[in-house]
């Protein structure tokens, strides 16, 4: 097993995390009738953060993501 994998593992649900976290503040601004540019713009940069961490995944490339304290 790459010595890699729980820091890809980490990284793959910090992301999954923060993208459904995203998505559920979207749902409630767009009930309430609240703007939602910001958030959409947040929700924009993380999954193209996933797309290019998968990405990099799929290509087997060694750089690793940026992995925020205490995840």
């Amino acid at each position: 097993m790459n010595n890699r994998y729980p820091d890809f593992k980490k990284q793959e649900a910090f992301l999954y995390h923060e993208i459904r976290e995203l998505s559920e503040g979207l749902d409630r601004l767009r009930q309430e009738g609240k703007d939602t540019p910001d958030t959409i713009r947040k929700l924009e940069a993380v999954l193209e953060e996933f797309f290019l961490f998968r990405q990099q995944e799929r290509l087997g490339t060694e750089e690793v993501f940026w992995i925020p304290e205490g995840v």
